[in-house]
């Protein structure tokens, strides 16, 4: 009888072992059995934020950004413009959208907000620019209607948003960026580009290479056939050679520069305007790319310098041509080097690079067809910032400390803060912060405040506002578990490290089922303790990041034990241990009795 009853406990404890090991997985996988009793979200309450505003169509598309977004510590949110157009007071969609953003900034702490999707979709401010240029009209699509919310854009309620009469600004109470997609595929390839360039980019040297592309956008000219400059030349080559002033120095550079005809640039450059040579240039890679040219919607190019009748080296006309009835005496010709009916950009494996267009209605994506800005997000850029309709260029710009006026001085201005910040939505936004206040404090003068108004409310992201741009060659970040300080904490003690040295300043943020749960940030040793004895459900994803680092993941499973368990670090391996000597003794007790019985008979 004592035979059987050992027999039946060795199963017992055979099967008990059996089921304290049963969801062991590979450590990379099962970081830490959590034993607690309930778990506090450190992130709870009402923030939100990176807030995506789109349409049903797009929704599930998107949910795998916010779900991004939201593990590396920023808690993100879909709003759909159905529901916003119900919700929401206004005289119009744009109205609404604003009022929405209004209310996630004020009750929810927003910073981002992503509008995902084509004009159609999620349409843009459209603002009054009374700039006399009547070609393009009176409006512009103007993002930067969502940007500042505490001013009436349309104070005298008249309808027109952005005239003398209202009150707006370019101080930012958001950053905000837009994707542009025409159908569901077109929005899933941008969100696992900007998924695989924030989380998996192909590491290299491009990460900290620019590409500069620069046309001459006016010759040096001639009006009354003097030989006399009565209006001075103007280069994007030149722009470009001082805007490079603001790289790092472990930074290299590639010029492409207009070469052809007349007069080509008097300023540095590698090689030749042209598209063939502009295509290998984006296709190798860079972090960074800059381009003063002519635009169109679908096009840039330059005007080529072909005859010189005279022989000055002065572009003659007969007049004044600006405001008088001059008309060319030499010939150029107009030619693009780029163009969405033929152009082929595909980075080499989806180096993507952050654009700047400096030319007129390179971001017109309120067109049916796609522009020159569309395709480079689609097809070769992380991000593009360009003009929805005709821009203006500087007279004669020159070099000075704070980059110039219109496009040129916005696009000097953007790279400055892009290289602080390195965020675009935020960079294009404290730019033009930064060029009226530079404005409001110079001593040069301002013969077309309409121009330059124009300038900042046409100037358009393209792209995620708040993606990381990589300026550097990233280092991995690791997550590894260490022993507690204290001993006999259920705490989960992390040490943070590149390159086996820690890392100050990582975010670390726990989610379960894509819902945050607690973040926290590395001391100077690059450790931090996550209180998991506060969890109390299962969870999905711990997650370390920090801005010039390829972020690391680790997916876990929490086994919830009861209370009154033993939270003793080393609990199974106790078990183990006692079902082990519980065998022996058992076993022994067994065959004594067995020998016992043997020596009776």
């Amino acid at each position: 009888m004592i035979a059987k009853k050992s027999i039946l406990l060795i199963i017992a404890f055979f099967f008990m072992s059996f089921t304290v090991h049963i969801g062991a997985t590979d450590a990379k996988n099962q970081l830490y059995d959590l034993n607690s009793s309930s778990l506090k979200n450190s992130l709870s309450g009402e923030s939100v934020d990176y807030l995506i505003i789109t349409t049903d169509d797009f929704e599930s598309t998107l949910e795998p950004l916010a779900i991004w977004k939201t593990q590396k510590g920023l808690v993100s949110k879909i709003e759909l413009v159905s529901d916003i157009q119900q919700k929401y007071s206004g005289r119009n969609t744009p109205e609404k959208i604003k009022n929405c953003i209004i209310d996630y900034q004020s009750n929810n702490n927003t910073q981002w907000v992503l509008l995902a999707g084509d004009q159609n979709h999620v349409p843009s401010g459209y603002v009054l620019c009374l700039d006399g240029f009547p070609y393009d009209g009176d409006f512009v699509r103007c993002d930067s209607f969502y940007t500042d919310l505490d001013n009436n854009w349309d104070l005298n309620n008249d309808g027109l948003w952005g005239s003398e009469y209202d009150e707006y600004d370019f101080e930012p109470e958001v950053y905000v960026g837009r994707l542009t997609a025409n159908n569901e595929n077109e929005m899933e390839n941008l969100v696992q580009r900007i998924l695989n360039y924030e989380k998996n980019p192909p590491v290299g040297s491009w990460m900290s290479h620019a590409m500069f592309a620069g046309s001459i956008l006016q010759f040096d000219q001639d009006w009354n056939n003097d030989s006399n400059v009565d209006y001075g030349e103007c280069d994007g080559n030149r722009v470009n050679n001082f805007i490079k002033n603001l790289l790092p120095d472990n930074w290299t550079s590639i010029f492409l520069a207009q070469t052809q005809g007349v007069k080509g640039s008097d300023n540095y450059s590698d090689i030749q305007l042209e598209y063939n040579n502009l295509k290998f240039a984006i296709n190798e890679g860079c972090s960074i790319g800059t381009i003063f040219a002519h635009g169109s919607p679908q096009s840039m190019g330059i005007d080529q310098w072909v005859t010189d009748y005279d022989g000055d080296m002065l572009f003659d006309y007969t007049d004044d041509p600006y405001y008088g009835d001059g008309t060319p005496i030499d010939v150029m010709v107009r030619s693009s080097f780029i163009d969405t009916s033929y152009a082929l950009l595909a980075p080499e494996d989806d180096k993507l690079g952050l654009f700047y267009l400096g030319s007129c209605s390179t971001g017109t994506f309120d067109d049916a067809d796609d522009c020159l800005s569309e395709y480079f997000l689609k097809n070769a850029a992380i991000g593009c910032v360009a003009a929805s309709h005709v821009a203006w260029g500087e007279d004669q710009w020159y070099e000075r400390d704070h980059g110039g006026w219109f496009i040129e001085g916005l696009g000097f201005r953007f790279w400055e803060q892009l290289f602080q910040y390195n965020q675009p939505g935020k960079a294009l936004a404290l730019a033009k912060a930064d060029y009226v206040s530079d404005r409001d404090g110079s001593s040069e003068s301002n013969d077309y405040p309409e121009w330059e108004d124009k300038t900042l409310k046409q100037y358009n992201l393209l792209g995620d506002p708040e993606v990381p741009i990589w300026l550097l060659i990233p280092k991995e970040l690791n997550i590894s578990e260490i022993a507690p300080q204290n001993g006999g904490t259920a705490d989960l003690n992390l040490l943070i490290t590149a390159d086996e040295k820690p890392v100050q300043g990582v975010i670390i943020t726990y989610t379960k089922k894509n819902i945050p749960i607690w973040k926290g940030e590395t001391n100077e040793n690059g450790t931090i303790v996550v209180p998991i004895s506060q969890v109390d459900d299962s969870g999905d994803f711990l997650t370390a990041s920090k801005a010039g680092f390829l972020p690391d993941q680790i997916s876990f499973d929490i086994q919830i034990q009861n209370e009154e368990q033993n939270d003793i670090a080393g609990y199974d391996i106790l078990i183990f241990s006692i079902i082990i000597l519980s065998f022996i003794c058992l076993s022994s007790i067994y065959y004594k009795h067995s020998s016992s019985k043997k020596k009776a008979i």
